[in-house]
């Protein structure tokens, strides 16, 4: 009994000594290893505060799409997305990813529709008739059209913002679950552009002067 109360000891005590070692001999390893999995931490963790953004955009766009007795106002356009609000079940991981990727990573609607600026201005062309009604000329949507000044381009914009919809009904259907969680992390992996802005902004966050919403809008409020 007492020889093995001694091993005991000396394993105890032997371990610390030999892992350390060990740590020396392959820190490099050791050192990327760590690394690693930082990056991969952070790709949950801004995914898990993009889908918790996304959510309520997703249900607004619902709501938004509802009947109502005023709804003549502003429900312009949500025949556009009548087949994604329809939409029932839990969405593929491939569908989530593209989600994710499509919202997060790719252009803004007015990006999206650069192409189409170079239309030619039409002479007499009001934006405000164009959006008149319609879903798009919400003012949180308003921005998207800076510039525009033909029906072509306006055009071009809409379906950019149908596009993020689309895939911002994705997300909300999956919910606040694994599949959603895991398909972010994924898609922020892919785009190490978007990590490195997250973890500058996670940096102001630990410091005090960011909101934790502002790794995902980067402060701007324009996604």
């Amino acid at each position: 009994m007492e020889f093995l109360r001694s091993m005991q000891m000396s394993s105890l005590t032997d371990f610390p000594r030999d892992a350390w070692r060990a740590v020396r001999r392959f820190w490099p390893l050791v050192l990327l290893l760590a690394l690693a999995g930082g990056w991969i931490w952070f790709a949950f963790v801004l995914s898990d505060a993009q889908g918790r953004l996304d959510l309520p955009r997703g249900y607004s766009i619902r709501m938004t799409c509802e009947d109502d007795p005023e709804a003549d106002l502003w429900r312009g356009g949500c025949e556009r997305l009548e087949a994604d609000i329809a939409a029932r079940g839990r969405p593929s991981f491939f569908e989530l990813f593209r989600a994710f990727v499509v919202v997060h990573h790719g252009p803004t609607p007015r990006e999206a529709a650069a192409g189409a600026a170079g239309a030619q201005a039409e002479p007499g062309f009001d934006l405000d008739a164009v959006l008149a009604g319609q879903r798009h000329g919400l003012a949180i949507e308003r921005h998207e059209f800076e510039g525009v000044q033909a029906r072509a381009h306006a055009e071009a914009v809409k379906d950019a913002i149908d596009a993020r919809d689309r895939a911002l009904l994705v997300i909300e259907r999956a919910g606040l679950s694994m599949p959603p969680l895991i398909a972010g992390a994924a898609a922020n992996l892919v785009h190490p552009g978007t990590m490195l802005r997250g973890a500058r902004k996670y940096v102001d966050v630990l410091r005090g002067r960011a909101k934790h919403s502002d790794l995902v809008t980067g402060g701007s409020g324009r996604r």
